[in-house]
């Protein structure tokens, strides 16, 4: 089949998700440490030790293990310092040669990525995505309420429109069973899925048991699907 487009998701398939959040942590240890005292370092080390063990309600947990009086709105200020700072991350070693493949080839890159949109578009600043694939496409700002998030269709259709190809001539590179790979139901594109050994959502179950139309040990191993 040809294939004349390869879209990669962008969190934890392109680069560590891990090392986002810890950037996360080190910058929003800094607010706190400003605004209740501490040593930032002893801060981020303490939410990141609290990441680890769960990732779930970091900064409230960090907050009454201190004994801090907060409100909803304390936290959620401390989750704007984190979605909306300047990231340090980088691309896993095989994301590059994939994509280099790719071009030389002839085909088409993209990355179509669900978050929040001021937080995907640090991340794609920090890894000079806009310079690097032929589209970057992140759904939170191209629907409302969240309604062209996967497993929608309407980020495929706009890649699929941009570069004049049938859905059956795309696929997407994604790590999330829970929506990355539904997606071949919803848009009609195949789909192929990487695993990374610390990956976030590597023990996730598939969503209604749709899996991925093939299985990658690393990205360059795309190239033999097309």
């Amino acid at each position: 089949m040809n294939t004349k487009a390869v879209i990669f998701d962008l969190d934890d398939t392109l680069y560590p998700e891990v090392s986002y959040c810890l950037s996360g942590y080190r910058k929003t240890a800094e607010y706190i440490a400003g605004k209740y005292g501490g040593d930032p370092e002893g801060i981020y080390e303490e939410l990141e030790r609290l990441f680890r063990e769960d990732a779930g309600m970091v900064f409230n947990r960090y907050l009454e293990a201190h004994g801090i009086s907060y409100e909803k709105a304390d936290v959620m200020e401390m989750i704007k310092v984190y979605r909306e700072h300047r990231p340090e991350i980088f691309y896993h070693k095989d994301a590059m040669p994939a994509v280099k493949a790719l071009k030389e080839l002839g085909v088409k890159t993209g990355i179509l990525s669900d978050g929040f949109a001021t937080a995907q578009r640090h991340k794609c600043e920090a890894l000079k995505a806009y310079e690097i694939f032929d589209i970057v496409v992140l759904t939170d700002e191209i629907g409302k309420d969240r309604e062209a998030w996967k497993p929608s269709p309407i980020g495929f259709e706009k890649i699929c429109a941009e570069f004049g190809a049938k859905p059956q001539e795309v696929i997407y590179v994604g790590d999330n069973p829970k929506k990355d790979f539904y997606v071949s139901r919803t848009a009609g594109v195949r789909t192929a899925r990487i695993t990374r050994a610390d990956g976030v959502y590597r023990n996730e179950p598939y969503f209604e048991g749709v899996r991925e139309t093939y299985e990658l040990k690393n990205l360059e191993d795309i190239v033999r699907y097309l």
